[in-house]
């Protein structure tokens, strides 16, 4: 892919302004070295503020800095994911899988002549694709690839670890499969086919962000969601608050503090959040899923609130574009939308 000479001022001014803004920088070495941290740095920032298309940017200027390596592939994958997401939409299927299949290629082809580190980074973004790919399945596909792959990436951050158990990268990996498989197992882990690894998992979670070069506020953003689903709501809104003011212009941190307030029955704050999120929302509803989404979390709130005359008014705004919804986010947010529209055609 072409990067134009507006992409390469854009990345280096990216540069540039993470050093003004004091991005860590971590000890380098051979194959991650400064430059990478950099850029990786800044295609995250750029990911959590919902600058998609300058983190795609980015990304390809490292498929462009060596073409043989597959960081570039694995992060404009990941900048695709992040944007299909946000968006509740699958924008960008085929390039997706396609740069996921390429990123594992390229790196398996590197392990064969890499020294003892490369190895482990290797392994580290053949985990990291497996888990991409997994997510994508969790929110797009099928249930049976959603393991598959997750069970994939398990394995190649244990592969990693055999050949640099410092690159401690691989920990967040494990940390966020350990949690997850632990708590969504059910019965499973009750009759002992899975063990309940789930503090284990906060614990390595931890350990990236104390020591990893790369991954420190994607462990953070992993343990928000871990605190949600554990019900410690104090402790998903003081790390989701942290990085929502590191990452002001985004939207997913926003999420997650409305859901733990929510969750935690704090319906005046969730009000709020969801008031900001849904300003932000309009400005480009897409699909409108989100607008959906929000519109019946405020009627939920504002009627858990016992604020009626506010929970009847957000009922009563779908009707300005229930009409746009797509068919197939009609069926996916059939009971909501059913909802809304009854309470909102009452007044």
């Amino acid at each position: 892919m072409r990067v134009n000479r507006f992409c390469y001022i854009l990345i280096y001014l990216t540069i540039f302004l993470c050093i003004l803004l004091g991005f860590q920088i971590a000890s380098a070495d051979e194959y991650m070295d400064e430059e990478k941290q950099f850029l990786i740095q800044a295609i995250q920032s750029q990911i959590y503020n919902d600058n998609f298309a300058s983190a795609q940017s980015i990304a390809e200027s490292l498929q462009v800095r060596n073409p043989a390596d597959p960081l570039g592939d694995l992060f404009l994958a990941g900048a695709y994911l992040s944007e299909m997401t946000d968006s509740e939409d699958e924008l960008y299927t085929e390039i997706f899988k396609f740069l996921i299949d390429t990123a594992i290629v390229k790196a398996e082809a590197q392990l064969t002549d890499a020294d003892f580190s490369k190895t482990a980074w290797m392994y580290l973004i053949i985990g990291h694709a497996h888990a991409y790919r997994s997510l994508f399945e969790s929110k797009f596909g099928s249930f049976t690839q959603t393991l598959k792959q997750g069970l994939a990436a398990k394995n190649a951050y244990h592969d990693g670890l055999e050949y640099d158990e410092t690159l401690y990268d691989l920990y967040g990996g494990l940390g966020m499969y350990h949690y997850w498989k632990s708590a969504k197992a059910g019965i499973l882990r009750w009759i002992r086919v899975f063990n309940n690894d789930m503090d284990k998992g906060i614990d390595e979670l931890y350990l990236t962000i104390d020591s990893s070069l790369i991954s420190a506020d994607v462990a953070r953003a992993a343990l928000v969601w871990i605190y949600i689903d554990k019900k410690e709501y104090l402790k998903a809104i003081a790390i989701a608050e942290y990085l929502y003011e590191k990452y002001p212009e985004g939207k997913t941190f926003l999420w997650a503090i409305g859901e733990a307030h929510y969750k935690d029955e704090n319906y005046i704050e969730a009000i709020k959040v969801y008031n900001l999120l849904r300003e932000k929302v309009s400005m480009n509803p897409g699909n409108y899923f989100n607008l959906v989404e929000l519109d019946y979390l405020l009627y939920k709130s504002y009627k858990s609130a016992g604020i009626k005359a506010k929970a009847e008014s957000s009922a009563l705004k779908i009707m300005e574009y229930v009409n746009n919804i797509p068919e197939n986010i009609r069926k996916k947010q059939k009971d909501k939308i059913n909802e809304l529209v009854k309470k909102g055609s009452k007044y």
